[in-house]
């Protein structure tokens, strides 16, 4: 009798363990199967939705920054995909034997001109919608844009950096 409760036991705990093993395959099948979809479908609508709930833009003001957002990713995608090229191409240089100095530096070259272009596009697209919105909304606007480029805000700026540096260390 004592073989078949051993055997039983041992049945059990195996039967156990691969439950455990069966639920964990199906829960790492379902999790990375919806992962790409999960992850594009808020990007493409959640930037505009942003800027229209924190403006509180009208219906018509939602429209034309709809339009200029649209224009924004236009211009901006194919600089992006360039930029993702040239660092490629520099990385591949960096990584052969005896990198060309100046093959480095005209990579360095046409990626800053293409960051140029990129912040020439969020200048345009900051002017554009400035253009639809109220002064109130302005005020918001520049507020979501300080944060964007990661700064605290005009006032936490003020009166530190380069304006006390070369006064001796004296204060303001």
């Amino acid at each position: 009798m004592n073989f078949f409760s051993k055997n039983g036991f041992m049945f059990w705990l195996l039967m156990f363990l691969i439950g455990i093993n069966v639920a964990a395959l199906i829960t790492l099948v379902v999790v990375f199967s919806n992962k790409p979809t999960t992850i594009l479908k808020p990007t493409t609508g959640i930037k505009g939705n942003a800027i229209s709930k924190s403006l509180l833009l009208t219906p018509s003001q939602s429209a034309k920054e709809e339009t200029i957002l649209a224009n924004y990713k236009k211009i901006t995608e194919p600089i992006i995909a360039e930029i993702r090229i040239k660092r490629i191409q520099l990385l591949e240089e960096l990584a052969r034997e005896k990198p060309d100095k100046t093959v480095l530096n005209s990579y360095v070259e046409e990626i800053t001109l293409l960051q140029k272009q990129m912040q020439n596009a969020s200048v345009n697209q900051y002017l554009a919608l400035k253009e639809i919105c109220t002064p109130a909304q302005c005020q918001k606007l520049s507020t979501l844009y300080y944060e964007l480029y990661g700064c605290q805000g005009k006032e936490k700026n003020e009166g530190k950096g380069m304006k006390r540096r070369f006064r001796g260390g004296r204060s303001q």
